[in-house]
């Protein structure tokens, strides 16, 4: 979230009145431009009481132990003081866009808004994060991350663990591309696209239909993944250099011809040189120098 001291925002479902509050790491990432948009609407036309947020009481969010709470300024909630707070479900760029307006309120001596809310009911076995996960995949269109973050949200998976720490965001420009992933941990570029994080998403663990079914959680290999990244970095390759698919497709090529020590021992025998035959004169890696040059490494083994 945006790092600014922000206004707080009560919200009001029926006669009770509580703080907003947002789960940590499952709660959409706030949409700044979104939040002007609204907040210019409700400049002219005030808040329509009509447009009720979702909420959870925040001591009934918390009652598993799984989420974390934090304030509209991502100061953490404790335990004893969630029964003043409701957590949003749905709605959180109307809070922020509310926020901003009672701070323009409070320095013109004007009421302050309450945001009216609703209590949503789970259904039987659902979680949280699969509620806000069905409900924001409804409205604004998701990006690749949000998909992979609320996957690993909702599936307590290492393999979804991997990928929302690695995953190209906004929050991570460094980050990788899901195919770019998908050949590192799984060896297929193909092993997991937006349908499957959001089949994971709302809960699902099988894909296909009637008898023909199969894990949306691909075959993969974590370790594997893991030691090919640290490798390449120790050969002198960037972030940059990762992500880009020709390093971990030449791998892939590798593992599939001879094996996971082949691969590795080709690797391995990487020089400086060799690094910095395969980028251009601007210093970006370029797949045909890439592809030329593992020719040359495997023929200096030959």
């Amino acid at each position: 979230m945006k790092k600014e001291n922000y206004f707080q925002v009560e919200v009001l479902v029926g006669n009770e009145t509580r703080k907003v509050a947002f789960a940590k790491g499952i709660n959409r990432e706030v949409n700044f431009a979104n939040v002007k948009k609204l907040l210019a609407e409700m400049g002219l036309k005030g808040y329509r009481k009509a447009e009720m947020v979702q909420v959870i009481r925040a001591e009934d969010a918390i009652a598993n132990g799984d989420i974390v709470l934090i304030d509209i300024n991502g100061n953490e909630i404790g335990k004893d003081n969630a029964n003043g707070y409701y957590l949003i479900i749905d709605g959180q760029h109307r809070v922020y866009a509310a926020s901003m307006l009672n701070r323009e309120r409070e320095k013109h001596g004007e009421q302050i808004i309450q945001v009216p809310g609703i209590l949503i009911e789970l259904a039987e076995n659902e979680s949280i994060a699969e509620y806000i996960s069905a409900v924001n995949i409804t409205k604004m269109p998701w990006k690749t991350d949000d998909y992979v973050r609320g996957a690993a949200n909702v599936k307590q998976e290492e393999l979804l663990a991997k990928y929302k720490e690695l995953i190209k965001s906004e929050d991570n420009p460094n980050g990788f591309p899901l195919s770019t992933l998908n050949i590192i941990y799984c060896n297929n570029p193909k092993a997991m696209n937006k349908t499957s994080l959001s089949l994971l998403c709302q809960g699902k663990d099988e894909k296909g239909r009637g008898k023909v079914k199969k894990p949306i959680i691909p075959a993969h290999n974590i370790e594997r993944g893991n030691r090919f990244i640290t490798l390449c970095e120790e050969k002198g390759f960037s972030a940059k250099d990762i992500a880009k698919r020709y390093l971990s497709e030449r791998f892939s090529d590798l593992f599939n011809e001879g094996g996971e020590e082949k691969a590795f021992d080709i690797f391995s025998r990487i020089t400086p040189n060799d690094c910095q035959a395969m980028h251009n004169d601007k210093g970006n890696l370029i797949e045909e120098k890439v592809i030329e040059q593992f020719r040359l490494i495997e023929s200096r083994i030959a």
